[in-house]
């Protein structure tokens, strides 16, 4: 699917040109619904974030619009088609996956070909100078061919000469240097991604926490979740065992290589995006050649196990919020008059752009610390020559 969108209204509403549909999937901050586009019952996707006419949240949605235009399209990143914003809501109109990565049935062969997919992705912002900073399963989708792809820039930021301050993503996931509170680059999310392979391969986190813990008896029982998950990762306390649970066959040494190469501590040895797609698990072209021993454990119930353990640091959204949200986004829907919103100007590259907001959240419900990111640094240039996706805002 192209990132060209066809809408070309000056003045346009969400509502007026697509139908929303069932719920897809839910953070503390948003939503994403099922879509289709009126005039060409095109199927896509619609990703809602509240926004209740604060100032702020509008920011960080403009800039999360601006950078995923930047990456642009990408046959392992999903396609942002058209950006539309209102007194209550942004809304990212995007192509229409099948499912999510969380829901492949996997064997170790796939697998192999997975991890390529998703480095490409991850590789395709990196190249234009994007920081993802939110790389785990849940923000990796199946496209209606099979090719896994990339999505949620909720947390992106752009990558600096003296590197990214401050926390984003989802706990498990996030590299040592980001938990440690020292500078990053994009080799975060080569860390981000090598902890979304041991969960897929060995059925649990790289650091395994419990409530009985050194570090939950240290910091107190009432100490979050993920407040003890970002110091076992700060701490390297217990060291990554690479060890699979009960039912589940271990990983080939040629996958298990790479797994340890991306959970590479050392930022100076850790690979980059591009040498890890030079690493010989990547390498191989016959994925029928890595040996495959007998999986005693279902692979269904893996996956739901996985899902149900990230689920566990992600932040749910109040029901009293939900409806309400719900409901509104009801009304504009059925009882919609008139447009209420307006062509919004992309700024001109180069251009010095106000400083965005130090806090920000991403739709799956996850909180980001921002410092300095600006959108003066963002390119309005989708890449692969496309034409840039239209972006309409209040």
């Amino acid at each position: 699917m192209g990132c060209a969108c066809s809408i070309a209204a000056e003045d346009a509403c969400v509502h007026e040109h697509y139908s929303f549909h069932e719920k897809l999937g839910q953070g503390a901050f948003g939503q994403v619904r099922a879509c289709v586009q009126r005039g060409t019952k095109l199927s896509c996707a619609v990703k809602i974030i509240k926004v209740d006419g604060r100032r702020t949240e509008k920011k960080d949605a403009q800039k999360e619009g601006l950078l995923w235009n930047r990456v642009g399209c990408h046959e392992h990143v999903v396609s942002l088609l058209a950006s539309y914003a209102d007194e209550h809501f942004s809304y990212f109109v995007m192509e229409r996956c099948e499912h999510s990565l969380c829901d492949m049935l996997l064997q170790e062969a796939d697998i192999v070909s997975t991890f390529r997919q998703m480095l490409l992705g991850i590789q395709a912002c990196h190249s234009v100078g994007v920081v993802h900073r939110d790389v785990k399963p849940a923000n990796f989708l199946v496209s209606m061919n099979g090719s896994v792809k990339l999505c949620d820039f909720g947390l992106a930021t752009v990558e600096k000469d003296g590197g990214c301050i401050g926390i984003a993503g989802s706990s498990p996931f996030m590299s040592p240097e980001m938990v440690q509170w020292k500078a990053y680059d994009s080799k975060t999310d080569i860390w981000s991604l090598g902890a979304t392979a041991y969960l897929m391969l060995y059925g649990s986190f790289p650091y395994v926490i419990t409530q009985t813990d050194d570090h939950m008896m240290l910091y107190g029982r009432n100490r979050s979740r993920n407040q003890t998950m970002q110091r076992a990762i700060a701490t390297d306390s217990p060291p990554i065992a690479y060890t699979t649970e009960d039912g589940l066959h271990c990983p080939s040494a040629l996958v298990r290589d790479f797994v340890q190469t991306l959970l590479q501590r050392d930022t100076n040895k850790r690979p980059s995006s591009n040498e890890c797609l030079c690493l010989p698990a990547m390498q191989l072209k016959d994925s029928s050649r890595i040996e495959i021993p007998s999986r005693e454990a279902s692979p269904s119930s893996k996956i739901q196990r996985d899902k149900r353990r990230t689920a566990e640091f992600k932040t749910p959204m109040d029901p009293t919020v939900e409806k309400t949200m719900d409901d509104l986004i009801e009304q504009l829907q059925t009882k919609f008059q008139g447009s209420f919103a307006r062509s919004f100007s992309l700024p001109v590259p180069g251009e010095k752009q106000p400083v965005l907001s130090s806090r920000s959240n991403s739709h799956g419900g996850e909180l980001s610390t921002r410092l300095g990111d600006e959108t003066s640094e963002c390119s309005t240039t989708a890449s692969s020559g496309s034409k840039a996706p239209q972006i309409y805002w209040v």
